[in-house]
């Protein structure tokens, strides 16, 4: 609401009453504008108008509802009972109204119970101006004005001069400020409150401990009374100045606790975020080592498996060969028999072959040996299966094709032998042409196997060439691998190092703060204690001025015994808020220590999981141990089995040996060399 709108308001409740507006109250609205308040507000200045009753019901109304005058003044008005007692109902309805000024008013009887309905129903009004009145003629009614004043919990200022009040009034209001908390100024200037009024006041002192401003002038009070009431004030607002510093400090202490208490908190979770990233990380770096293991000895299982199909393979190659080899002897000795005139190119031919067949030994040893060192290689890349199942599945199909090749060699091998000793049995007349025949044959024949040996040679030369280079990466990718491995573990053991450094300087700086607070709180402990002694040396001077007075000075002593004892008071309590203070500080340092436990147990879990790490790498080593011995057991196998082989091949050399001077000596006690 603003002053247009109180005018506005004003001016149809006029309306509404058939009364007519004051000039004076209108021009003062006027004039609102220009004059607001220090504090905010307009101030509502009808100080000496002449306003009558009905006009006052109107504004009493009007103020009612007002949300614009922060303080109004009706000084020398000269108001009537009813006037006063409408602009008080008023203004017990008022929420902005914090200064209120009724000074030459002449208020009295019903108007002072109307003023005391309105001192206790309003709930904002903090100074209360009512000089230059008449309160203190009807102690009836100004009984009522002070239980409304001690009940009321939001005046602070209250101005009574010239009020007439006598030593009665003053025990009522004394009564009253026994029970008032709120009030910090009290002017009974100018007054008839006498000895007697002056003493319970000095009484309601005691008990009351907010009032900081008391004035007594005029109101024939001895001058050691006043000294007396003086004192009292003064501890008063001594007592309120350290109330107030007191409270100004706990709230800068609580604001600097819970500031400190919000960065630790900010820190331990990032601690603990930090350190659960690095949890989640080295999770992460073991599953992915666990799972690459997982899968490196699945491929080694397929690649075992391969290994010994291979193997079964090549000894059903090297077997069909040797049962080729051995009916090329079979063919050989035939031819033999057909060359009785020829024993001597027979026995040539005879030497001949059997170089051959050493050499091809010779070949088949050598490329075994090969082989062999080819296998070894082998089962040392078994960590990059992926990478060679593809050359790997080239070389089978590569022996399939030579399978094939072995076997469509063996059915034109047995279809020539068929084919040879029917032209043998039919054609021995013709043996001469016959046996040029097949010796151009067997040129032939030897020169295609021999032909077919070393495109063999050749591709198994090859195959050896590129397992040794893909053995060569395979060993530089081991090597990066270690290297980077190796990288990682140091780059963790870094962190570490400096996590651990980062965390014990926090460590020392949080200790550091906390001695220095506890310096802090022992200096203003000391501070206390020396405003303590001063106040009870200044209470033990008064004490030995004053123990020769008379009766009242006893009542003074026991006054001061009783102030002293609520110093006393103070004392304590100001003790008990220093323990509560270092209890609080304890407190707090169980719950550093507790937090530094925590960490603790933090670094306890970090080392843990550096165990754990560790006995993953031995273990992932014993295993790569066991995989090396396995693979030396088999290369041992292998080695075995390929000295059986060895041996029935000797075996059978020696059989086709002695077949072959079996056939020779039937050939020479045969007719039919007889008959040449």
């Amino acid at each position: 609401m603003t002053v247009d709108e109180f005018k506005h308001t004003y001016l149809r409740l006029c309306k509404d009453h058939h009364i007519d507006s004051q000039e004076c109250i209108l021009n003062q609205l006027s004039r609102a504008h220009k004059c607001a308040s220090p504090r905010g507000g307009y101030c509502l200045d009808l100080s000496a108008s002449s306003v009558n009753v009905k006009t006052c019901a109107v504004l009493g109304k009007t103020l009612a509802v007002d949300r614009t005058f922060s303080e109004v003044k009706l000084n020398d008005c000269m108001l009537a009972e009813e006037g006063v007692r409408a602009i008080a109902h008023g203004l017990g309805s008022n929420v902005l109204c914090r200064k209120l000024e009724m000074k030459g008013n002449n208020v009295r009887g019903s108007s002072c119970v109307v003023g005391n309905n309105a001192s206790t129903l309003h709930h904002v009004c903090c100074s209360l101006c009512l000089e230059w009145n008449a309160l203190g003629m009807l102690d009836t009614s100004f009984g009522m004005f002070c239980e409304g004043l001690a009940t009321n919990a939001t005046l602070q200022v209250l101005d009574l001069r010239n009020n007439q009040i006598t030593h009665d009034g003053a025990s009522e209001l004394a009564t009253a400020l026994k029970r008032n908390t709120t009030l910090r100024s009290l002017d009974l200037r100018w007054n008839n409150v006498g000895l007697i009024g002056a003493r319970t006041l000095l009484t309601a002192l005691d008990h009351n401990k907010t009032l900081v401003k008391l004035e007594l002038a005029g109101n024939n009070v001895p001058n050691d009374i006043l000294r007396s009431i003086e004192t009292s004030v003064a501890h008063n607002s001594e007592r309120v100045s350290l109330v107030t510093d007191y409270t100004e400090r706990t709230h800068l202490l609580s604001k600097e606790v819970q500031h400190l208490k919000r960065s630790k908190q900010q820190e331990m979770s990032d601690l603990l975020d930090k350190l659960d990233k690095h949890d989640e990380a080295t999770r992460k770096s073991k599953r992915s080592a666990c799972e690459r293991i997982h899968q490196l000895q699945e491929a080694l299982e397929v690649r075992r498996d391969q290994f010994n199909s291979l193997a079964a393979k090549l000894a059903l190659a090297e077997s069909e060969i040797a049962l080729s080899e051995s009916k090329m002897a079979e063919m050989a000795v035939m031819m033999e028999r057909a060359k009785e005139e020829q024993k001597a190119m027979n026995k040539q031919h005879q030497g001949e072959l059997k170089r051959e067949r050493e050499d091809r030994a010779m070949a088949e040893g050598r490329l075994n040996k090969e082989l062999l060192e080819t296998n070894e290689r082998n089962m040392a890349l078994e960590n990059k299966v992926d990478e060679l199942e593809r050359t790997y599945r080239n070389q089978q199909d590569q022996i399939y094709e030579l399978k094939e090749q072995l076997t469509h060699a063996q059915a034109d091998m047995k279809l020539k032998v068929a084919h040879y000793e029917e032209r043998l049995l039919l054609e021995k007349q013709k043996l001469k042409d016959a046996w040029r025949e097949a010796e151009e044959l067997r040129q032939k024949e030897v020169e295609r196997v021999q032909k077919d040996s070393d495109e063999t040679e050749r591709g198994l030369r090859q195959r050896i060439t590129k397992q040794d280079l893909m053995y060569t990466e395979l060993e530089e990718e081991i090597s990066r691998l270690k290297s980077s491995l190796s990288v990682e573990k140091e780059r963790a053991e870094e962190q570490l190092r400096t996590t651990k450094l980062r965390l014990r300087a926090e460590e020392e700086q949080r200790l550091h703060q906390l001695e220095e607070k506890c310096r802090m709180l022992q200096a203003s402990k000391d501070e206390l204690e020396s405003h303590y002694s001063q106040q009870s040396s200044l209470i033990n001077d008064l004490q030995s001025k004053n123990a020769n007075y008379t009766l009242e000075t006893e009542t003074l002593k026991r006054q001061i015994s009783e102030l002293n004892q609520s110093l006393a008071g103070k004392s304590n309590e100001m003790l008990a808020e220093v323990g509560k203070v270092r209890i609080e500080m304890s407190q707090r340092i169980q719950r550093l220590e507790a937090e530094r436990q925590t960490q603790q147990e933090l670094y306890d879990k970090l080392a843990q999981r550096e165990t754990e790490l560790a006995d993953l790498q031995r273990k992932q080593h014993m295993a790569q141990e066991d995989r090396d011995r396995e693979v030396a057991r088999l290369t041992e196998r292998l080695q075995q089995k390929e000295a059986e082989i060895k041996q029935m091949k000797d075996e059978d050399l020696q059989r086709a040996s002695m077949l072959q001077t079996a056939i020779q000596s039937y050939m020479t006690r045969s007719p039919f060399s007889a008959t040449n």
